[in-house]
């Protein structure tokens, strides 16, 4: 009994060590984004504790989907535009727009990039 007792103690010892840093929901408000694109306050992207850092990495693989999934359909960026400019200018907008979005951070994102940076009209044959 005492064996078994101990097995499990081992076991769940053992279980607590391997879960990851944090669990988020595939689906982001506004909000939690901007919080966690944005990391510890005052601290440079390389200094942030280890949630933060997974946090932060999470939020730009999540907007990274986005992207993917809605660039040159729903809009379209400037040629010669660098990704990461193309990015900076919507985490601006999005810090400008902190608190105020409870809602779907992908749709959020959309409305975003769609109104920065409208694809242009194709002519019909």
């Amino acid at each position: 009994m005492k064996r078994a007792a101990l097995y499990f103690a081992l076991l769940m010892a053992c279980g607590a060590a391997a879960r990851p840093l944090g669990v988020f929901l595939w689906h982001l408000s506004g909000n939690d984004f901007v919080t966690q694109v944005s990391g510890e306050p005052g601290v440079d992207k390389w200094h942030q504790s280890p949630n933060a850092a997974y946090q932060q990495r999470y939020a730009e693989g999540y907007q990274a989907g986005v992207v993917d999934a809605t660039q040159g359909r729903l809009w379209c960026a400037p040629p010669g535009m660098k990704p990461t400019e193309v990015d900076d200018r919507i985490w601006s907008d999005l810090r400008e727009r902190a608190g105020k979005m409870p809602g779907s951070a992908a749709a959020e994102l959309v409305r975003l990039y769609v109104a920065r940076f409208p694809c242009p009209e194709r002519r019909q044959p």
